[in-house]
């Protein structure tokens, strides 16, 4: 672990499950510098990060807001934010989605469960991953009090290896979207696929598991009409902007 920062106002703390961590960052409201906290965890293994929005308006918009997204990338010798995808391309982010129930009472809490060396593909297997640079952003895009200030989680030091096991997603896997139709390949295990429209209101959830290579699973969304689709394992996040025809 190579970085120590100094900050104030806001808390976070970490909790092992079994043999999977929650990192908490509670109690935001923008002040402080770059946060950082101490994870026991690797970048191998499967972390659930939670975010604790306290003013929901001025800091950080998170109002009426069912998800938020996560522009990160892994900190390795060639720097921070390693494989982070474009800025603007929101729907290329993780999403983390709302776990309080009410997205109009502060504070709104987002979580996501994710495998940093299985999402981060960018960086290669074999680079040691010190830790992993983030910070949240609402669907309106970043700037100004559409996203937060930085965060530092700070990994146990540890060599990059993405090789999954056979009930997760491997490098094979495509998700796509057809006629009206989500199909994944080369996936066993139970999924979440959860659908918002535009202005971030969840459509619809659906709790399935997938016994064969190729899934296909009917969304019924309405025609011409933008949504946002994500799809979950315990290990693996994937969100598709979509546009049924």
């Amino acid at each position: 672990m190579k970085h120590l920062y100094i900050f104030a106002l806001i808390t976070f703390f970490t909790s092992p499950l079994l043999a999977q961590e929650t990192i908490t960052f509670s109690g935001y409201n923008g002040s402080g510098s770059t946060v950082s906290v101490n994870a026991v965890s690797n970048v191998n293994q499967t972390i659930t990060i939670v975010f604790e929005d306290s003013d929901i308006i001025q800091n950080f918009y998170t109002q009426f807001q069912n998800s938020i997204f996560m522009y990160g990338g892994l900190d390795t010798d060639n720097g921070g934010f390693q494989s982070a995808p474009d800025f603007n391309d929101i729907v290329s982010h993780p999403e983390l989605t709302l776990t309080d129930g009410d997205n109009n009472a502060q504070p709104n809490t987002y979580s996501i469960t994710i495998n940093l060396a299985q999402h981060y593909t960018g960086v290669p297997n074999g680079t040691t991953v010190y830790g992993f640079n983030l910070l949240f952003q609402n669907q309106f895009g970043g700037g100004g009090n559409n996203q937060t200030l930085d965060f530092y989680i700070n990994l146990d030091d540890a060599v990059k290896d993405d090789t999954l096991s056979v009930a997760d997603f491997s490098p094979s896997n495509a998700i796509s979207f057809f006629d009206n139709t989500l199909i994944i390949n080369d996936y066993q295990g139970t999924l979440l696929v959860t659908i918002y429209d535009i202005t971030g209101k969840l459509i619809k959830t659906i709790n399935t598991i997938s016994h064969s290579n190729l899934q296909k699973i009917d969304l019924g969304l309405p025609k011409n009409q933008v949504h946002f689709v994500s799809v979950s394992t315990k290990t693996f996040h994937k969100t598709l902007k979509v546009i049924s025809k």
